[in-house]
C-alpha cells in the first residue's frame, strides 16, 4: 500500500545553499522577465531514509539585474521494504507531501529574500517547475 511507504516524521527542511547578487538596476521601462527553473535530486542515504535536494534558479532577463538561487534539502524516512516494490521510487518521492513542502519553504524564501530588491518581493509557485 502507498500510504505505508513514508513513515510519519516531522518535515524539516534544512537549507543548503543560498546564492544572491544584486548585480544592475533595470533600465527606465525595461521589460523584466523572471522564470523559475528547478533541479530535484533524490537518493538513498541509508535503507530508512531518503534525502530529496530541491534548487529552485531564478533566470531573470535581462540576466545583468541579479542573480538568485536557493537549495534546501529534506530527509524522509521510508519502509524499505514497501518503497523498494515501486516501479519508480525517484518520481513517488518528487511528488510526496513532504517534498510538495520543501518547495513551498524555498518558495517562501526566495519571496523573503527579495521584499527588498528592486525587482521583490518575487513569489515563485509552490510546486516543480518543468
Amino acid at each position: 500500500m502507498q500510504e505505508n511507504i513514508i513513515k510519519p516524521h516531522l518535515v524539516k527542511p534544512i537549507l543548503e545553499k543560498v546564492v544572491y547578487e544584486k548585480m544592475q538596476l533595470p533600465q527606465a521601462n525595461e521589460v523584466i522577465n523572471i522564470k523559475p527553473v528547478d533541479d530535484i535530486v533524490v537518493r538513498k542515504v541509508t535503507e530508512e531514509i531518503v534525502k530529496v535536494v530541491f534548487t529552485r534558479t531564478l533566470q531573470i532577463s535581462p540576466s545583468n539585474l541579479m542573480k538568485l538561487a536557493v537549495s534546501m534539502s529534506i530527509d524522509i524516512p521510508v519502509d524499505s521494504f514497501e518503497f523498494a516494490k515501486l516501479s519508480d521510487p525517484k518520481d513517488y518521492i518528487k511528488n510526496s507531501q513532504p517534498v510538495r513542502i520543501l518547495i513551498s519553504y524555498v518558495s517562501n524564501v526566495i519571496t523573503n529574500l527579495t521584499v527588498n530588491t528592486i525587482l521583490g518581493p518575487i513569489v515563485t509557485p509552490p510546486n516543480i517547475q518543468e
